[in-house]
């Protein structure tokens, strides 16, 4: 082993080895054709108020480009592309500041107690930006009282638009899962991250259980009500069904991300599951291309099983199961939006990849 790979860090060491390979991914549609596909007919519209609202609210230009690769309105028309315009707006405006809303930081004041140390300079950042998510989604006994709790970045401030529909149209339950989820997410990507600087290539068990988290599918799944405009039977939440379908789709989404992602996550040298999974079985990279592939199958059956159970679970009830079945609709239509969206968007950069034939030959 030369002097070079053992001052290298493990991630770094990986990386390396997977500079230069061919990342082949086979057709998937076969795979998701078996779950409801279409674009919103609003995808248009969107559009055009996206692109608005974008040039509104964010000065920066490169902020702004970086924000125009997630192709906010494609994601909101494919993930849910039944919901109203309204509602496809506000998602979009959610997914911005998820995006955002802690990557640009050089205009915060920090407190003098965490100004030089970047791990409690994400703890403050973190705990004050619950502070504004909770006062914005209402949840807080003086909401509307002064002073109110200030976003501790600029872009966190862009919670504010989504915020507002949330509390006009949720109730105080599903805001309150709303926030829950929030800050598992926040919760998990501060883990995430101080694990990744030590630059250690985490075990798969210890990897999902940040990804679990930093993947905030679980923050979409809490807004399912909301993007359906239907309020389902609270007590559904608290059943193995209801828990599966989120946990498999979240599942699902993070293998076919990881897939789609690998060529950026060399680059940035932040690894998630095909390198891990590598070096954890001792596969090449066409064995654990294949074992995501794999676990995204068997992880997207398993919530369309427990989709179709939570309607049949309410079978008593017509108003009660056409809500449901609503509610449900929309974690099937994620399965497949998620993929189409994936393909084209700039954020991971493969749609020059695509073949003719479906599949992807990306160069790492």
């Amino acid at each position: 082993m030369s002097a070079a790979t053992t001052t290298m860090t493990p991630i770094q060491q990986i990386s390396s080895k997977l500079r230069g390979k061919m990342l082949t991914i086979p057709n998937l549609k076969p795979m998701f054709s078996q779950w409801p596909y279409r674009i919103s007919p609003h995808l248009e519209n969107l559009e055009k108020t996206v692109e608005t609202k974008l040039l509104e609210w964010i000065p920066d230009e490169t902020v702004r480009q970086n924000a125009r690769e997630i192709d906010l309105a494609l994601f909101s028309a494919t993930w849910w592309p039944d919901s109203t315009l309204d509602r496809l707006e506000t998602m979009a405006w959610y997914t911005l500041w998820i995006i955002l809303w802690d990557d640009v930081i050089e205009d915060s004041t920090f407190p003098g107690s965490v100004a030089f140390d970047e791990n409690l300079k994400i703890e403050w950042l973190h705990e004050e930006a619950l502070k504004y998510v909770k006062h914005e989604l209402g949840l807080t006994q003086d909401h509307g009282a002064s002073p109110a709790p200030l976003p501790p970045t600029k872009y966190c401030a862009l919670f504010q638009y989504c915020a507002e529909p949330f509390r006009a149209e949720c109730t105080i339950p599903e805001r309150q899962r709303i926030y829950d989820e929030i800050k598992y997410y926040m919760d998990c990507c501060e883990a995430e991250q101080k694990y990744f600087q030590t630059g250690a290539l985490p075990t798969l068990e210890r990897y999902w259980d940040h990804r679990f988290g930093s993947s905030s599918v679980n923050t979409y799944n809490a807004l399912g009500e909301y993007m359906c405009g239907k309020h389902i039977p609270a007590e559904l939440f608290d059943t193995k069904e209801m828990k599966t379908m989120w946990f498999e789709l979240n599942r699902h989404i993070v293998a076919m991300n990881d897939l789609a992602s690998l060529k950026n996550e060399i680059r940035r040298e932040w690894l998630g599951l095909i390198p891990i999974q590598m070096h954890e079985a001792n596969q090449d990279l066409e064995a654990a291309v294949a074992f995501a592939i794999d676990m995204a199958l068997v992880a997207g059956q398993k919530t369309a099983k427990a989709a179709d159970d939570l309607v049949a679970m309410v079978a008593h009830d017509p108003e009660a199961q056409a809500n449901v079945r609503a509610y449900v609709e929309g974690f099937k239509t994620n399965l497949t939006g998620n993929y189409y969206w994936s393909l084209v968007c700039g954020r991971y950069g493969v749609k020059d990849y695509v073949q003719q034939d479906g599949s992807l030959l990306v160069p790492l």
